[in-house]
């Protein structure tokens, strides 16, 4: 693929910003958009990659259907999506992919991300291994916030960012009792 992406071919980004014995690609501000993400999901070179990091990069819920289909990136653990234009129907990809089944750790912070794709996060049997999740800086509101509260699959979590969600603060008060967030060890919602 001879495409230029932030004006490097997307080859180039991934030869000069694969690290950790190809287990880490770290893309952050490139601009790859939808298109740099299916080549990415469709690179034999990024086999071995444990941790994405793909802040401001122009995607949106298509270039998450992309990277979840793909077959190569069975081994990813850490997910920084932050920065990006994904909605409900990206989230809900992310939550119904085996492909993130091994995620820890999942950084949507400043998207687009309403109740319902918190909700999908929140019901999600793949996201069983998150320790890490940040989506502060999106549009969950209370319904989104008491969802992941109250999820039951999300129970690895020991960290959460639910900040900047136009969340009430009787909605928080609930939301720090319930037995999910009790147990978190750093918990932003303010």
């Amino acid at each position: 693929m001879n495409q230029p992406f932030n004006d490097q071919p997307v080859e180039t980004l991934i030869e000069k910003n694969l690290f950790q014995e190809g287990t880490v690609l770290d893309l952050r501000l490139k601009y790859i958009g939808d298109e740099g993400v299916e080549y990415l999901a469709q690179c034999p070179e990024l086999s071995n990659l444990r941790e994405l990091k793909l802040e401001r990069n122009d995607i949106t819920d298509k270039g998450i259907q992309a990277l979840a289909g793909s077959t190569l990136l069975l081994g990813l653990t850490s997910l920084n999506l932050e920065r990006n234009s994904i909605g409900d129907a990206g989230a809900r990809t992310i939550a119904q992919s085996p492909l993130f089944s091994r995620l820890t750790s999942l950084n949507l912070w400043k998207n687009a991300i309403g109740p319902d794709g918190a909700k999908a996060l929140a019901d999600s049997l793949m996201l069983t291994n998150l320790e890490k999740l940040d989506l502060a800086q999106n549009k969950i509101g209370d319904e989104g916030g008491k969802a992941i509260a109250e999820s039951q699959t999300l129970t690895a979590l020991k960290y959460v960012d639910i900040f900047g969600n136009g969340i009430t603060e009787e909605a928080q008060a609930v939301m720090k009792e319930s037995p999910t967030f009790k147990t978190i060890e750093h918990l932003v919602m303010a």
